[in-house]
């Protein structure tokens, strides 16, 4: 495994960030251990409206691929808020260790993280972004009124 030198920017939407600074710090008063490491990474964070996203960024509400450590396959999840999870098996909750890495990074980027429940230390790499859920009204678009 290759270390990574030097923790690569990432950018967060505001909706994301209210969202999950919210959840962050509920968990954190809860003493669960993802809690830190979700914050930091939030507190690290550039911020930019949800429109404005960059389409090579990890969201919440994104399919990434990725690579876990030298591993030759990709992996591929959705993730989402801790929140909205559903139960489906290709979900990866954005709080989680490995969500939370994966939040914000270019295709490319390479971040360490920990795996809390193991103690063991990871590098995952953002191999390609994939479908995006965008919930947010598209400016200029209204829905006109039916006629009976």
């Amino acid at each position: 495994m290759h270390a990574v030198h030097e923790l690569p920017p990432i950018t967060v939407t505001t909706r994301d960030f209210d969202r999950l600074v919210t959840f962050g710090l509920d968990a954190y008063l809860r003493g669960e251990s993802h809690a830190d490491f979700l914050l930091w990474e939030l507190k690290r964070a550039t911020l930019c409206p949800p429109r404005a996203l960059p389409g090579e960024v990890v969201s919440v509400n994104c399919r990434v691929l990725y690579r876990l450590d030298d591993e030759p396959g990709v992996r591929g999840h959705l993730l989402v808020h801790p929140h909205d999870l559903t139960s489906l098996p290709d979900e990866l909750s954005a709080a989680c260790p490995l969500g939370t890495a994966l939040l914000g990074l270019r295709v490319g980027d390479r971040m360490p993280f920990c795996d809390n429940r193991l103690g063991t230390q990871h590098v995952v790499t953002v191999e390609g972004i994939g479908w995006r859920f965008v919930d947010e009204p598209v400016p200029g678009r209204t829905l006109a009124p039916r006629k009976a």
